[in-house]
């Protein structure tokens, strides 16, 4: 029976009621259900005669509200001899309303009542019908409203929260609305746009969105806009490049330093010259920096610059050069570079030339470099050569490998730096599939490889496995690093080489709101310094848990373990725990440490552990929407030493959109002074920035130009704007598309536009009665200089009519008049359109013709619509015809009458 109700929905239970004081046997089904496919539900009532003489019956049903009895139409009587039998169809049909409960059907035979059950399965389905599709503000008015339609078309009641947004303009508005099933009404939004967002208001888009309470929602659009005589497309008719400029203010205890600078980007054509200027910091007796400034020119195929120079791909330059760069299609490109040093900087002296080469052969990809460098403080000349290729790119395999050789040639020979080549290999390997990933990179660079990665070994190897939300897997990772950049330069050692190796297993779980990592393993690291211990066991976790947009939780903690270690065999743990918790606008965050720290003899004996408490809160908030502020407090304490410290601070900045001031502020301010306190931790920190952009116009040519209109009444059909002929105020028309409407003198101003072919559409001039463009109204009108077009209109024929709604006192929604798109089609094809006002009226100015007036049909449904949605009107001969149309509302909730009601 379980398989049977899976395939026809309905629940099945035959049940014998058992035989009443008439002598009849009734059986019939217990209980139906009713699916979202199955309108209709089936019975069969199954009366047997018991007796051993005929009877009579009298059958009824009744169904509960919701259901509609199809079948038996009416009481039914019945005679059946000894022992006879009648099987009885029952059929009933699903309402719009009908509930989705188990309800109890009523089966009267004769003075015996009989019951069975039936439901209509929980359906959570709405429907919108959108009312307002285009809103078009002319002028100076700002007042205007949105409507739409919500219908539930379900079977339970529903609750439905409807929103209408923009940010710009900043709409934002909500109403919240509860409708049984079957029910639908008509929800409108009220608008007054702040003089602001008025002044602003060229085409905007209002999102519209209804939600239900399952998180089912509709999303749609208003498109706003504003009509107005004067618009610009550009700010200014020349040719404008932004110049940005910059400034900022350090403030450490006493000490105040500042700089200042410029960048701009000037086009030329379709090329572009930018520029930048910076001074070095001033005020701390700076002598390691200096001004520095460029100079770039960027076009299709190639890009010029001079200036400073800064990069580290092979090595580290800093000083001044340039750069050639030849692109001679998209993804090849080809580039040489030289620097040289700067005399300011005496621990970097080596000059740089480098070239590059990028390209790729079918679908392989490959980067070539080579490059010379001369090092003269360290009397040195470098050359290598660098391939970069990438085999694999796809969603599934990643495959690249590389190789390199070059040299060393001191001219003054050192002791331990002989004149040998090196090389470097390495390759880069991926494979991700729905269970597995894979992945593992070699880097390897010798010894006497010259560059910034000399010496450099890295491995990295990771394999895992997913299942559902899960992953585990294992890694095994491999760094040693001379850190060329960072050598001591006073005693000529690698104290900052640091090496490490670390594998073991790790564990991840992650879903839309939470994710979790755990790993363990091996640990072995060496380095120059007393902080550090060579090998251990390490545990490692990463929590974060995320509440909607409001609540975000971060747990990371890493520790060390060593059972044994320095000749006093000492028990040693390290740990590092970081958490952070925000709820909306406030949060908490905290560090403990536990830091061990051993002597600088060989055998690195532990001496005393270093342990530090830092926690405190924050705000985070914005104000007047373009400023946002962080605020924090911090509270730190040395377990070693007990010392406490306090700290206040935050960040504050601004970006000012249109207005082109971006500022930035941060401080902190120690609450403690003293010599007790730690060296930085005594002395307030105040650091301020400001960037102003500016568009410079280029004023030595014009490169936009304004188009002017003119419409007027061409009383003698010349084309010709004659003394006495009047301008046309209070017209609407469109110009690519963008909504104008004519001042109070007839004028219409598009200034500073790109030179170029623009269509003006009068389909829409709709607002003066009785006129329509003499030359189409469809035109276009070639702008490549300053154009002032007189525009010549004659008398038109004129479509007129209104919009009734034809509804009752139990209908249950109001549907609006106003704001009704009303269509006249030609007999090519064109189409005239115009929106009713608040009063449901409209007219339409046509060339003389026959047209097919009709509404837009997005506008309703199958309860509310127009009774005839189309009029034939022939405006051939005579000046004026009328098409009014009948809204038929039938959105009341239909009831079917029983015989006992009137």
């Amino acid at each position: 029976m379980y398989v049977l109700w899976l395939l026809s929905c309905n629940i099945y239970s035959p049940v014998v009621f058992g035989q009443g004081a008439t002598g009849f046997v009734v059986t019939v089904k217990d209980s139906l259900a009713a699916n979202k496919a199955n309108r209709f539900l089936y019975n069969n009532i199954k009366i047997i005669n018991k007796d051993n003489r005929a009877q009579s019956f009298n059958l009824s049903v009744t169904v509960p509200d919701g259901w509609r009895l199809m079948a038996p139409a009416k009481v039914m009587s019945k005679v059946l001899e000894a022992g006879q039998s009648e099987m009885i169809p029952v059929v009933l049909m699903r309402l719009q309303n009908a509930p989705a409960s188990w309800e109890a059907v009523k089966v009267q035979l004769d003075a015996k009542a009989y019951k069975f059950y039936i439901k209509a399965e929980p359906i959570c389905e709405f429907y919108v019908t959108p009312i307002t599709n285009v809103v078009t503000l002319k002028g100076q008015e700002k007042d205007f409203k949105i409507t739409l339609r919500v219908r539930n078309t379900g079977t339970i009641p529903g609750t439905y929260l409807t929103n209408v947004r923009n940010n710009n303009l900043e709409i934002n508005s909500s109403k919240a609305i509860r409708l049984t099933p079957g029910a639908d009404t008509i929800c409108t939004f009220s608008y007054s746009l702040k003089d602001k967002a008025l002044g602003k208001l060229m085409t905007e888009k209002l999102n519209v969105n209804v939600t239900d309470t399952s998180g089912v929602s509709y999303m749609n659009y208003v498109k706003l806009e504003r009509a107005q005589h004067e618009r610009k497309e550009k700010e200014s008719p020349y040719p404008i490049f932004p110049l940005w400029f910059e400034t900022g203010v350090m403030i450490w205890g006493k000490q105040v330093s500042y700089y200042g600078g410029m960048h701009g980007e000037i086009p030329i054509g379709d090329n572009k010259l930018s520029f930048f200027y910076r001074t070095k910091q001033y005020g701390l007796g700076n002598t390691l920096e200096k001004n520095v400034f460029g100079f770039g020119y960027q076009s299709r195929h190639w890009d010029v610059y001079l200036g400073h120079m800064s990069d580290i791909k092979y090595f580290f330059t800093y000083g001044s050069g340039g750069k050639l760069t030849y692109r001679s299609k998209p993804g090849t490109e080809f580039t040489l570079s030289a620097t040289k040093h700067s005399d300011f900087l005496t621990y970097y002296m080596n000059d740089n030339i480098t070239g590059t080469a990028k390209y790729s052969i079918k679908k392989v990809n490959i980067l070539q470099g080579v490059s010379a460098d001369f090092d003269h403080g360290l009397h040195r000349t470098a050359y290598l050569f660098n391939n970069e290729i990438q085999l694999f790119n796809t969603e599934k395999v990643t495959l690249g490998v590389n190789a390199g050789v070059g040299i060393d040639h001191y001219l003054r020979k050192v002791v331990g730096f002989p004149d040998k080549p090196g090389a470097a290999l390495g390759y880069n390997f991926a494979f991700r599939s729905k269970r597995i990933n894979f992945s593992s990179m070699v880097q390897y660079y010798g010894d006497y490889f010259p560059g910034l990665n000399k010496g450099l070994m890295f491995h990295s190897h990771d394999v895992s496995w997913k299942f559902k939300t899960n992953a585990l897997g294992i890694f095994y990772q491999y760094n040693r690093s001379g850190v060329n950049t960072l050598r001591d330069t006073i005693y000529n050692s690698d104290a900052f080489k640091f090496n490490f190796t670390k594998y073991g297993l790790k564990y991840s779980n992650s879903s839309t709101n939470r994710s979790l990592s755990l790993s363990t393993g091996m640990l072995e690291q060496s380095v120059s310094v007393a902080t550090t211990m060579p090998k251990y066991i390490f545990g490692e976790m990463s929590f974060g848990q995320r509440a909607g947009k409001k609540f975000n939780f971060i747990l990371n903690s890493i520790s060390g373990y060593n059972s044994s270690y320095g000749t006093n065999k000492k028990v040693v743990l390290l740990t590092n725990t970081n958490l952070s918790a925000s709820y909306k606008f406030f949060g908490v965050k905290g560090n403990y440490m536990q830091q061990p720290i051993f002597d600088n003899t060989n055998e690195k004996n532990f001496l005393r552990y270093v342990q530090t408490v830092l926690a405190g809160p924050y705000l985070m908030f914005n104000v007047f929407k373009r400023v946002r502020t962080n605020v924090y407090y911090n509270f730190s304490k040395s377990l070693y030493d007990k010392t406490i410290y306090h700290q206040i601070g935050g960040n504050i900045s601004y970006s000012g959109g249109k207005n082109g001031l971006d500022v930035n502020a941060s401080a902190m301010v120690p609450l403690e002074t003293g010599s007790l306190t730690p060296n930085g931790l005594s002395e307030k920190y105040i650091n301020v920035s400001i960037i102003k952009k500016f568009n410079v116009p280029l004023i030595f040519k014009k490169k936009y130009y304004t188009l002017n209109l003119l419409p007027f009444f061409d009383v003698n059909a010349n084309g010709i704007k004659d003394a006495g002929e009047q301008l046309i105020p209070n017209l609407q028309i469109s110009i690519n598309s963008i909504p104008f409407i004519s001042d109070e003198r007839g004028s219409i101003s598009y200034r500073n536009v790109t030179p170029g072919n623009y269509k003006l559409d009068f389909g829409g001039a709709n607002n003066v009665k009785g006129v329509i463009p003499a030359s189409g109204i469809i035109q276009n009108i070639p702008v490549n200089k300053d154009v002032t077009v007189f525009v010549p209109f004659k008398r038109s024929r004129v479509i007129t009519g209104s919009i009734v709604i034809n509804s009752d006192s139990l209908a249950k929604s109001s549907f609006p008049r106003s704001n009704i798109k009303v269509i006249a089609t030609d007999s090519t094809g064109m189409l005239y359109s115009t929106l009713t006002d608040d009063m449901g009226s409209y007219f339409l100015n046509v060339p003389a013709g026959k047209y097919a007036v009709s509404l837009n049909p997005e506008a309703f449904n199958e309860k509310i619509k127009p009774r005839i949605l189309s009029y034939t009107v022939d405006v051939g001969v005579q000046l004026e015809a009328k098409a009014d149309f009948e809204i038929v509302d039938r959105s009341r909730m239909v009831r079917f009458f029983r015989k006992t009601e009137k």
